[in-house]
C-alpha cells in the first residue's frame, strides 16, 4: 500500500540519520517530488541523488540555514520551482551533545534553540501559508523524549528546545485545524544514529532491550504524513521501546 501517492515533501535535515530513513521512506510510499533541506549539502545531495534513481522520482537538495528567515523563504521558492502544492512538511533539522548543566555556554545555548525551536517555526510558519490555501497539509515536528522528561547525558538546551517543539506543535495544531492542515510530532527516544553513537546508551534500560532505528521512527512520520491520520491533530507519538509511557 502506498500511503503518500502523488504527494510532495519538504524534508529538513533529510541528508542522515533519521531525516534520510523519512524522505526514503516517502518516496517507497508513492511521494511524487521531495526536498531535502540540509547544511551538509554534499551528503544531500548524494541521498537525494541516490532516492531519486532508486524510486524514479524528483528529489532535490537544497542547502539552508533553518534559523534564518531569508534561507526559509528561498527554501520554498525552490520548492515551488518544482511543485505547485506542498503536502508534507517534516522538519527533522537538530543538533545536540552530551554536556553537562554548568558546561552550557551562551553560543551553543542559542545556536541549539535557534536550529531546533526557530527553525522549527519558520518552516512551519511558510508551510502553512501553502497549505491554507489549498485546505489540506500535514506537518510533522521531531520533538524528543528529553523534551518531556528532561536530560541529564542530553544537554539541557536540547532538552528545552524539544520540549518548545511539543508546545509549538499544538499551537501550529489549533491555528491550522479550521484548514484541514494537521500538526503532529513524533518524540524519538534511544535511536541509533550517526548524531548519538557516541552516547553509550544501555539497551537493558529500554523495556524492550534494545536500541531504535531511524526506520522505526521514519514509521511513525509515515504514519503522519499519511491520510491514516487524518483526526489526529496535536499529538505526539512517542518512538522509545517503552523507556517512558506517558
Amino acid at each position: 500500500m502506498r500511503l503518500l501517492e502523488n504527494k510532495s515533501a519538504i524534508i529538513t535535515g533529510g541528508a542522515k540519520g533519521i531525516g534520510e530513513a523519512c524522505t526514503r521512506n516517502f518516496a517507497m510510499h508513492g511521494a511524487c517530488f521531495l526536498l531535502i533541506v540540509d547544511q551538509d549539502i554534499a551528503t544531500a545531495e548524494n541521498t537525494a541523488s541516490a532516492i531519486g534513481r532508486e524510486y524514479s522520482i524528483p528529489c532535490v537538495a537544497v542547502k539552508a540555514d533553518v534559523s534564518s528567515e531569508t534561507d526559509v523563504k528561498k527554501v520554498f521558492e525552490e520548492f515551488q520551482k518544482h511543485s505547485e502544492k506542498l503536502d508534507i512538511l517534516l522538519n527533522c533539522a537538530g543538533i545536540s551533545r552530551p554536556v553537562g548543566l554548568f558546561d552550557i555556554d551562551m553560543k551553543s545555548w542559542d545556536l541549539t534553540m535557534a536550529v531546533n525551536l526557530k527553525g522549527t517555526f519558520l518552516f512551519s510558519r511558510e508551510a502553512l501559508r501553502m497549505m491554507k490555501e489549498r485546505g489540506s497539509g500535514r506537518i510533522i515536528n521531531m520533538a524528543s523524549q528529553a523534551g518531556k522528561s528532561g536530560g541529564i547525558m542530553i544537554g539541557a538546551d536540547y532538552s528545552a528546545s524539544k520540549g518548545g517543539i511539543l508546545t509549538l506543535t499544538k499551537t501550529f495544531a489549533k491555528v491550522a485545524a479550521p484548514h484541514n492542515v494537521t500538526v503532529n510530532s513524533v518524540a524519538p527516544g534511544l535511536i541509533a544514529t550517526e548524531m548519538t553513537k557516541t552516547y553509550h546508551y544501555d539497551p537493558e534500560t529500554v523495556p524492550l532491550k534494545r536500541i531504535g532505528t531511524p526506520e522505526e521512527v521514519a514509521d511513525a512520520c509515515l504514519f503522519l504524513a499519511s491520510d491514516l491520520s487524518r483526526y489526529i491533530t496535536g499529538a505526539c507519538i512517542d518512538v522509545n521501546g517503552g523507556i517512558s509511557m506517558w
